[in-house]
């Protein structure tokens, strides 16, 4: 899995991608292999002023093909990473039971055509 990081003026940007791998591969190992790669902003939106303003936001690569964004928001920048990367871990989880309980409940053509008469 390749991460990128991405950041508005971080004076800890090595320090901070290595945090980001740790947090990854500990909140993403089940999922992990469904995974491409990520790319992790992180940014402070308003400045020195404190507030729940540090936002993280993940956007997945799937093995797929497809795309995941997740978003989330908190007073400290680890907090943020560790819920967008929770919220993505839920969400390919969710979607791959959504997706195979759709293949598991799908009827055959002729199931439908012997449905309908």
């Amino acid at each position: 899995m390749r991460i990128d990081l991405l950041h508005r003026h971080h004076p800890r940007h090595a320090d901070l991608h290595d945090a980001v791998l740790r947090r990854a591969l500990r909140l993403l190992g089940r999922v992990a292999d469904r995974i491409e790669g990520l790319a992790v902003s992180v940014a402070d939106l308003n400045g020195p002023k404190g507030g729940i303003d540090r936002q993280c936001q993940v956007g997945a690569k799937l093995r797929d093909g497809r795309m995941l964004h997740v978003r989330a928001r908190s007073s400290e920048i680890g907090k943020a990473i560790d819920a967008a990367l929770h919220k993505l871990s839920r969400r390919i989880v969710c979607d791959q039971q959504r997706r195979h309980s759709l293949r598991r409940h799908a009827r055959s053509p002729a199931d439908r055509a012997m449905a309908t008469r």
